[in-house]
């Protein structure tokens, strides 16, 4: 049985007019980084709620969401038009197995994210478990236009925080964009592009985790099954976890 509590909107972050974040106070549960909430609006006498990764981490004071405005939506436009102070529900206790305790050691991590799926990694790199149990750790974003490129400052204070650790590869397919690639994920990853830059190999010691457009996650798991890896299962570790709950 699902369990809501009441919280309040701190900031409405406009990126760009259709993409933004939500900044929420709000108490609930203790969770972990890579886990998922629903958020809920009261439309029409009835609670609508979509699932959202957090993109704070679990230390964090505030929750943080990433979303897309959809203008014939029925829920992102209300969430578009809120303000601070404004009211919304939230799941109390967050949910999903997108973390770190699920994937198996490595050398290096890899975190491939399309879109506003960027949230689950940066929830998981301002932890200390990724840079304690890997050596490097490579975070690829991949997005249609320059301006989706979001979350710059916070990724620059990680890389000088972790200079030796953190390498960050940006793509942007439908423009060309300065320092960035202009692939789509498994394209870079077919070609060799993004470990040439990385300078690491992808092999047995390789891990991956995937989040974002369900095409991109099919596509480079071909890809990635080419350098011989396989799926993550808890009955049989591998070397590639996939969060799904965008469908």
């Amino acid at each position: 049985m699902e369990e809501w509590q009441e919280g309040e909107i701190i900031e409405n972050i406009k990126w760009t007019s259709n993409l933004a974040s939500l900044k929420i106070k709000a108490n609930i549960m203790p969770h972990q980084a890579g886990q998922f909430t629903r958020i809920g609006l009261m439309i029409n006498d009835e609670l609508v709620t979509r699932s959202y990764s957090y993109a704070s981490s679990p230390q964090d004071e505030l929750l943080e969401i990433i979303y897309i405005n959809i203008p014939n939506g029925v829920l992102s436009p209300k969430l578009h038009q809120m303000k601070k102070g404004d009211k919304i529900q939230v799941m109390k206790q967050a949910i999903g197995y997108f973390t770190l305790d699920e994937v198996p050691d490595g050398e290096n991590l890899w975190m491939l994210a399309t879109g506003t799926a960027l949230g689950v990694f940066l929830s998981l790199l301002k932890t200390p478990l990724p840079w304690k149990r890997f050596e490097k750790i490579v975070l690829v974003h991949g997005v249609r236009y320059q301006n989706e490129l979001i979350y710059q400052d916070l990724i620059e204070e990680l890389k000088k925080q972790y200079p030796n650790q953190l390498i960050y590869i940006r793509s942007v397919t439908r423009e060309k964009a300065v320092n960035s690639f202009n692939y789509r994920i498994p394209r870079g990853i077919e070609l060799k592009e993004f470990q040439n830059y990385a300078d690491i190999e992808i092999n047995g010691s390789s891990q991956f985790m995937l989040c974002g457009n369900p095409e991109m996650i099919k596509e480079t798991s071909a890809a990635l099954s080419s350098f011989g890896l396989k799926k993550n299962r808890r009955t049989s570790p591998g070397n590639i976890t996939v969060e799904r709950y965008w469908t």
